[in-house]
């Protein structure tokens, strides 16, 4: 078996080094061979199917709805977003863009559904309308109106709320009837849609909440008038009105958020009491079966949250817990895919779950339903990485982690205690989702050993199905080694070029990012296609995630605290230079680093301050100054520029601007509404006026390019001036 393995792969590196040149393009194109296959699957209430969303083609970035029927072993089509369309073109409005931004969503199409109460109907989106589409039938009944989004149905699949003109309003499914249950909204002043901190700092990205019996609805308010306008014009049509955006930048004020209860019939709004001047930020919102409506509240500094229990006929706000930390806290667990489900209250609402750092590692606890510990569910040593999916009726829970850092796997654990048990425990990574029932799951996986696939699973682990995918298959996988290296032990990936030679000497790339919330070195090798990509024009890249990176602890992760830059740049250069002694053919005198957003802040930063290590570096969006960003993600680290004045300048690209020494590739979109375009602009000016020559390349967008032409074209405009500063 190794001596026909050993020979595909020589046969891969030729076919390799030979399509070196379109591998771009193909990755593009592909979305590194990621279309095609089954997203957001999730089993059916009775358990006879699975529904999700799907490319229709490997190449296709139209994403349709699809059920695969488990006794009959079938797929079917249930829908097409032509269809919907009738022949025109999806249409977004500038709120529905900013949304998919903050969510990352790059495809177009369906991008989300809700399964009714009894999993009869799908709720779907499209291009401001919503449809309920009949399982059985296929019929597709068009909900009344348009420009909705944020749709959320009902637990009771009688009712959906949707926000229109930033109000909500509550549809009545059998007669269409359309309540307006919040009034004021505009620019100002928003409802039933997340705040700019929740969806792209805290992964909250809901604004609504339905009750139970689907009678109340909690929803966000938020009070933007005191943040800074920010304007994104067109640079293609001047004459085109610029969008109007509200930034929370760092020191400035923040959005006011509230919550309140309205019924679903409308009526007067009931407003949570909480001091949210002392706790401006609103990181989660539960409205469990039984049990009380609970909110999760932080100061600003993030040091401090308080758990609250709400009364929803009068608001008043009883505390369950609270949680400090004298760096920062942070929301959720690495995994961060299921956050809502934090705390996660027992059918009974006699206690809930919870998931806390405060032992020095994440673990999973079981509270009493007065806030007060029961027990640890998850033992010293094993990483908590997510809640996956709770029975309550047999006592227990499946969650993701593990005790290896580079892998995230699924486990059941008992409410008791014990040893967490193995559910899909190949080593990679592994995503489970139920989909509310407790016999089946969907178990979306990326294995170390190349394999990648959607599987249907028994609740004991075994397969019972997989889920049918139209993705292309790569004509080879990347060249992946992990090392653990320095004297912090860091761990660090290389991507050889597939025609290696032993004993050549090779340029050397640092595929970075740095920085927190962020963990690169993961054992799933399809993540490093685009390495690999680069790796096969006959470079060397390497990938080391630092301290400050999640993923370990929290002495590792908060040693950066008051300073972005100067631990995370003396811990890459260990660990490139570490790789190097220990990997002869990287030639050390030819170095380059590139990233994006906070790896394009740390590229710009390590070319300027190290020209000893890196010859040359791509900035793809960076970060230049702190104080140009928004305030919860600076602030957690940074505190407020008045609180911290010297960790801002030492975190400041412009406070090294005129020591460039080094080639510098800029990379910005102009009409970027994370990290805004003034911040390359500033770089740029700095470098001009101490005379220091530069590179800028600038893109007709976001970072996020859609289109695989331009994004081909990218990466081959980066591969070509790492051949040019390093060959």
């Amino acid at each position: 078996m190794m001596l026909r393995r050993a020979g595909v792969a020589a046969a891969l590196f030729t076919l390799a080094a030979a399509h070196a040149e379109d591998c771009h393009f193909d990755l593009a194109a592909t979305r590194n061979y990621e279309l095609g296959y089954p997203v957001k699957a999730m089993p059916t209430p009775d358990g006879s199917a699975v529904v999700y969303l799907r490319a229709g083609g490997p190449r296709d970035t139209t994403q349709h709805l699809y059920e695969y029927d488990i006794a009959a072993k079938h797929e079917r089509e249930l829908v097409t977003p032509a269809a919907l369309l009738g022949g025109g073109e999806e249409n977004l409005s500038v709120e529905e863009k900013a949304r998919r931004e903050r969510a990352r969503v790059t495809v177009k199409g369906f991008t989300d559904f809700q399964l009714t109460a009894d999993g009869a109907k799908v709720m779907l989106s499209l291009s401001g309308k919503l449809y309920l589409v009949d399982r059985r039938s296929g019929k597709v009944e068009n909900v009344p109106g348009e420009g909705w989004i944020a749709p959320r149905l009902a637990t009771n699949g009688k009712v959906l709320a949707a926000v229109k003109d930033n109000d909500l309003h509550v549809i009545d499914l059998a007669s269409g009837s359309d309540i307006k249950v919040t009034s004021g909204g505009g620019e100002l002043l928003t409802h039933g849609v997340a705040d700019f901190i929740a969806a792209e700092e805290l992964n909250r990205w809901d604004g609504a909440w339905w009750s139970p019996d689907g009678q109340w609805l909690a929803f966000e308010e938020a009070d933007n008038s005191k943040l800074e306008p920010h304007y994104i014009a067109s640079a293609g049509d001047p004459a085109q009105a610029p969008n109007s955006f509200r930034y929370p930048r760092t020191g400035t004020e923040n959005s006011k958020i509230k919550v309140g209860i309205v019924g679903a019939k409308g009526g007067a709004t009931v407003w949570a009491q909480w001091d949210n001047a002392a706790f401006p930020y609103l990181a989660r919102v539960v409205w469990p079966k039984q049990g009380p409506l609970t909110i999760l509240v932080m100061n600003r500094d993030q040091t401090e949250m308080r758990l609250l229990a709400i009364d929803p006929a009068s608001g008043a706000a009883r505390e369950l817990l609270r949680e400090t930390d004298s760096a920062w806290l942070n929301t959720h667990a690495d995994d961060g895919r299921n956050p809502a489900e934090m705390p996660r209250w027992t059918e009974d609402g006699k206690g809930f779950l919870w998931a806390s750092e405060k032992s020095g590692q994440w673990q999973l606890e079981l509270h009493g339903a007065d806030g007060k510990l029961i027990r640890k569910l998850t033992p010293d040593g094993f990483r908590f990485g997510g809640l996956v999916e709770v029975d309550d009726a047999r006592g227990e829970a499946v969650i993701a982690g593990g005790p290896d850092r580079l892998a995230n796997l699924l486990y059941r654990v008992d409410f008791k205690g014990g040893d967490p048990k193995p559910l899909a425990a190949e080593r990679g990574s592994h995503h489970g989702e139920f989909g509310g029932g407790h016999e089946l799951f969907v178990d979306n996986y990326s294995l170390t050993d190349g394999n990648r696939g959607v599987d249907l699973r028994k609740r004991d682990g075994s397969l019972l199905a997989t889920l049918p995918n139209v993705a292309e298959k790569p004509a080879f996988l990347p060249n992946v080694s992990y090392l653990a290296v320095g004297a912090h032990q860091l761990d660090a990936q290389v991507v050889k070029p597939h025609d290696f030679v032993a004993g050549r000497k090779y340029p050397v790339l640092l595929s970075v990012y740095a920085g927190p919330t962020v963990k690169n070195v993961t054992a799933t090798p399809r993540r490093a296609f685009a390495q690999q990509c680069m790796a096969d024009h006959g470079f060397i890249v390497v990938t080391v995630d630092n301290r400050g990176t999640p993923g370990r602890d929290r002495s590792f992760e908060r040693v950066i605290k008051g300073n972005l830059i100067d631990i995370a740049l003396a811990d890459q250069v260990e660990g490139v230079q570490a790789l190097g002694a220990e990997i002869p053919e990287m030639d050390m005198k030819r170095v380059g680093v590139y990233g994006w957003s906070f790896g394009g802040f740390f590229s710009a930063m390590a070319t300027i301050r190290r020209p000893d290590v890196f010859a040359a570096g791509i900035a793809g969006a960076p970060v230049i100054d702190w104080q140009d960003y928004d305030t919860a993600y600076t602030e957690r680290y940074l505190k407020q520029p008045k609180d911290n004045e010297a960790g801002y300048k030492a975190s400041s690209v412009l406070t090294y601007a005129a020591q460039l020494s080094r080639p510098l590739l800029l990379v910005h979109g102009l009409t970027d509404d994370n990290v805004y375009f003034e911040h390359s602009y500033k770089l740029t000016q700095a470098l001009l006026a101490a005379g220091k020559p530069y590179e800028l390349l600038l893109l007709p967008g976001t970072h996020q390019l859609p289109d695989p032409n331009l994004r081909a074209q990218l990466e081959r405009r980066e591969m070509e001036f790492f051949t040019r500063n390093l060959k």
